[in-house]
């Protein structure tokens, strides 16, 4: 899933580590690909931190697509091995056309995998960040080791204007808890 243009380009992304006894990359919105469409006044990604130094949300105001991408190393792993992608987003109280809008959240191993997919359909309560899809996420499963994961939230079907949506974050975590002797 690519668009011809990027309305921002991803910085440098985290890399897995170990975390809650997991391995774990959670990327801000700057550390992935943002595409909403050739007018770059229709949506924004916030150079600056908030306050306490966490990441604002990237912020679509008025878009037709949308296409958010990541990817990450995930090193040497045995076949079978299990990962699991969640986005982290909200919508404003002004939001529009997000209801019921059916959004994929999808991922791969390698440039040549197969894609494997969940579709959410958001709903107006979605004020506070939530995690999609549910905190459980999309779950893949790796085919050889040593490659690359590519996931991203899309939707670039509808053809529906919307607005209102926020970007927090995505995480993807290994499935399995690492047991610390």
């Amino acid at each position: 899933m690519s668009s011809t243009t990027t309305n921002h380009d991803a910085e440098e992304p985290p890399k897995l580590q170990r975390k809650d006894g997991k391995m774990k990359a959670t990327f801000n919105p700057r550390q992935l690909n943002v595409s909403w469409g050739r007018d770059p006044a229709t949506g924004r990604c916030q150079k600056s931190e908030g306050p306490f130094g966490q990441h604002r949300p990237a912020e679509l105001l008025r878009v037709c697509w949308l296409e958010v991408s990541g990817s990450v190393p995930i090193g040497s792993v045995p076949p079978g091995t299990k990962y699991r992608i969640t986005f982290q987003i909200s919508l404003k109280s002004d939001a529009f056309g997000w209801n019921d809008c059916p959004v994929y959240v999808m991922a791969k191993f390698g440039k040549e995998g197969k894609y494997s997919w969940k579709k959410i359909s958001l709903q107006a309560h979605y004020s506070q960040p939530t995690s999609i899809p549910s905190t459980e996420g999309l779950e893949i499963e790796t085919e050889d080791a040593n490659d690359t994961i590519y996931f991203g939230l899309y939707d670039i079907w509808t053809g529906h204007w919307k607005g209102g949506l926020q970007l927090h974050n995505a995480t993807l975590a290994h499935s399995r808890v690492w047991l610390v002797s």
